[in-house]
């Protein structure tokens, strides 16, 4: 009997593990050191293996510091702003996107261990300058969103953050020998799991591109030419180029040679939804996600937007916004002729 049990235990196990297996994400080796710390790989752990591994698993709120709390935009990589975590794992919140993949680690000054390349570090005594002696071609990419109060420095996988002294004026040119001992307040690891499901290895392994290229960001994320080669024309938003001293005061040090930044239909709607819903609780409640924007039509200073319209949505801020209207089905048919739509939202700008 113990032996009829114990093989149907195999049995079971061995079927779970080559589900497992089967389902496994596809990741090359070498990306796949890059994205891994504690034996957590990006892309491969999911939501459910942590809860098997964590009986103590917690929601908690984390800072996004490459966002910061002013930042409307969101990044679509991951669930902004929510983690999780566990005490058997002290310094690392994960925060995992919408398909119950791992896709981000947060490490926070608990953490005692050791990053991707094997570099051993203690998070609650790290200072920048410990950092830019281990990474030494970081120094030339600090960093930061007009949002955000921290400087970054990262490459296509990880991002160092120092707060910014917003006491120290000028701002600019940024004094890089005061930062040099400030602590890294936390360290992000990150990658897109979409795109490793969805794009070849030419796009997910990221190669250099020529000295002499511009920067090219990808919905606020740099990225290289070669990741551009997967989308179509139709799919951007829009295109903004900047150059000179306009590139380096936007990107920093590397965009010597022009920034170019395209921003994709997708996260163009992302930021004006989340706009929307932080000036409107009713827009937030009859809009509750991207997915219900197929039955309203936005009104723009009485203007009906039809197509190729999120360019005039995304550009909306503090600075034009006037208000934001609901207006039901009826109104629609009757002031706009409109019938095949559930409801309308007017926004009226300066």
């Amino acid at each position: 009997m113990k032996l009829k049990l114990s093989l149907a235990f195999f049995l079971c196990f061995y079927a779970f593990v080559a589900m497992s297996q089967e389902n496994e994400m596809q990741i090359d080796s070498s990306l796949a050191r890059k994205i891994t710390i504690s034996n957590f790989c990006l892309c491969r752990t999911t939501f459910n293996d942590l809860k098997k591994l964590c009986n103590d698993l917690k929601q908690v709120e984390v800072e996004e510091m490459d966002l910061g709390k002013k930042c409307i935009a969101t990044d679509s990589r991951y669930e902004n702003g929510k983690g999780y975590y566990s005490e058997k794992y002290p310094g690392i919140i994960f925060q995992k996107d919408d398909q119950n993949y791992i896709s981000k680690i947060r490490l926070t000054k608990e953490f005692i261990g050791k990053l991707p390349d094997g570099t051993s570090v203690n998070l609650n005594t790290l200072l920048l300058k410990d950092i830019i002696q281990i990474y030494p071609e970081l120094n030339s990419k600090w960093g930061s969103r007009g949002c955000s109060d921290y400087w970054n420095f990262s490459n296509d996988t990880l991002a160092f953050f120092v707060k910014i002294d917003k006491n120290k004026q000028p701002q600019f040119p940024i004094d890089e020998k005061y930062y040099m001992d400030k602590p890294i307040e936390g360290i992000d690891l990150m990658i897109s799991c979409y795109d490793l499901s969805h794009k070849t290895d030419e796009f997910a392994l990221f190669p250099p591109d020529p000295p002499d290229e511009p920067l090219f960001f990808l919905d606020s994320i740099r990225v290289n030419r070669g990741v551009l080669k997967a989308y179509q024309p139709t799919e951007f938003a829009f295109i903004s180029i900047y150059k000179d001293s306009n590139a380096i005061r936007i990107a920093g040090k590397d965009a010597k040679n022009g920034a170019v930044y395209l921003i994709t239909k997708s996260f163009a709607k992302g930021h004006y939804w989340n706009y929307f819903k932080s000036k409107s609780k009713e827009y937030e409640n009859l809009v509750p996600n991207i997915k219900a924007e197929s039955k309203i039509v936005y009104i723009l200073n009485n203007k009906v937007l039809t197509t190729n319209f999120e360019k005039e949505l995304f550009d909306i801020n503090d600075k034009s916004f006037l208000d934001l209207i609901i207006v039901n089905k009826d109104q629609l048919k009757k002031e706009y002729k409109i019938s095949d739509k559930s409801l309308g939202v007017s926004i009226r700008t300066k």
